[in-house]
């Protein structure tokens, strides 16, 4: 005898996928990466997460510190002194994912519990990868967005891009850029919108670890050109200069990003970063000496030692640069790279440790840059901690208008920044020719 099916309604799938944003923003959330697990759970002896009143955060930074002491043989007292601040301030981005769900999976056969655990479970999966994907790609960014720089248009739906994040050197070209997506195209200054298409093949060169990728346009785009912008497009506009902070603009890569929170390099230089070049202040490979002499630079600007306390710090680079950096302290000494001697980060992580500094290994990271970042400088401003959203009458469960499928969105306000941004630095353009990512083949 058959069964009676029974049909799920979206109110009720909407009352138990409660129970699913909870999930996530409890148990993935601060863990989907080891950097966002650093960042956003480093609570003692800095600003750490803090949330975010209506209004830029705003937050003291000392541009000159207190200056006049004095000795005496008669007992004068030295002239009165007071530190020079300013304030700094970072506001927040936004952060959306919707995916849809085929109707299937939604309907019960005996019992609500059935389906709905095997639904969750595709759910939070679908948006696991994406928040992943997403923070990652804003984490290593420079908040303005850019995914790849157009270096040929052959034809309105043929082009050729480079540079992910905009950095010269920075990895593979189709680095994020994948099927599926859509895209806008602007000019080199970020004014003129060229349009919005979505894409339907790539093409990676990856014989080369900064090799360049063909991008098919679903529809053309007129009047692209070399040096155009290739941003995330949304329904009603695009990502351009939307993202929260990366490390690229706080720890002002290469010197092009001179002003962040509000505040200029340029006229408050005790506030930059530590800028090196591989080839100039250290060797062209990376070996562990480098980040001694990187270290102790910081603490003569900053005050921050990271030899003295290195668990306040940490390293993070890529495969290729790891792996040349762990071979630089094999051939001086043993260092076991398995087992109990690895160091662990918050929420589980476990890497190892150069100078008892913990060492990430990130794909994501732009090839050839190595970071080292001093943990309580560091905060996380949280707006809205990973929600449904919902907008008219439509509910937080959407069915698709002329499909037989739902579709879910959640948001993140966030920001990320740095009250002590002389804590930080990076050295930029050692050779490396590993470019470990997800772009491991065409499409």
């Amino acid at each position: 005898m058959a069964q009676n099916i029974m049909y799920i309604t979206d109110t009720e799938l909407a009352g138990d996928l409660k129970n699913l944003y909870q999930d996530i923003r409890q148990d993935l959330v601060p863990i989907v990466t080891p950097l966002l697990s650093a960042i956003k759970k480093r609570e003692n002896n800095g600003i750490g997460n803090v949330q975010w009143g209506g209004n830029n955060m705003h937050f003291d930074v000392v541009t000159q510190p207190e200056v006049n002491w004095s000795w005496s043989t008669t007992g004068q007292l030295p002239y009165s002194s007071q530190a020079k601040e300013v304030q700094g301030n970072v506001g927040i981005a936004r952060f959306y994912i919707t995916r849809a769900f085929d109707r299937l999976p939604i309907v019960g056969t005996q019992t609500k519990e059935m389906a709905f655990i095997s639904l969750r479970e595709k759910i939070t999966r679908a948006f696991a990868q994406g928040y992943q994907l997403g923070m990652q790609e804003a984490l290593h960014g420079n908040a303005t967005g850019v995914k790849a720089i157009i270096i040929t248009a052959a034809t309105t739906v043929s082009i050729v891009v480079e540079k992910p994040y905009g950095v010269t050197g920075a990895g593979q070209g189709g680095l994020w850029l994948k099927p599926g997506m859509y895209v806008t195209a602007y000019d080199a200054t970020g004014v003129t919108n060229r349009g919005t298409a979505q894409i339907s093949a790539v093409g990676n060169v990856l014989t080369s670890a900064t090799g360049v990728c063909t991008l098919t346009l679903a529809t053309g785009i007129s009047n692209m050109a070399a040096t155009d912008l290739i941003v995330q497009a949304n329904q009603s506009g695009d990502a351009l200069n939307a993202y929260c902070n990366g490390l690229i603009n706080i720890t002002n890569r290469g010197g092009a990003y001179t002003t962040l929170h509000a505040l200029s390099a340029a006229t408050y230089g005790r506030w930059d970063a530590t800028k090196y070049t591989a080839g100039t202040q250290v060797g062209p490979t990376c070996e562990e000496m480098d980040i001694w002499t990187l270290a102790t630079d910081l603490f003569a600007k900053s005050g921050m030692n990271a030899t003295v306390n290195p668990s306040e710090y940490l390293i993070v680079t890529t495969f290729g640069i790891g792996k040349q950096l762990i071979q630089s302290v094999l051939g001086q000494r043993t260092m076991p790279v398995s087992g109990s001697q690895k160091i662990k980060l918050p929420n589980g992580y476990e890497c190892e440790t150069i100078l008892g500094i913990p060492l990430v290994m990130d794909p994501y990271c732009p090839l050839g840059t190595l970071y080292l970042l001093h943990l309580p400088s560091l905060f996380w401003v949280d707006a809205l901690d990973w929600s449904p959203v919902q907008y008219e009458s439509s509910g937080t469960v959407r069915f698709v208008a002329g499909q037989d499928a739902f579709e879910i969105s959640m948001a993140q306000y966030l920001n990320v920044g740095t009250k002590q941004r002389n804590a930080h630095g990076s050295i930029i353009s050692y050779t490396d020719s590993q470019a470990y990512n997800w772009n491991v083949s065409n499409g």
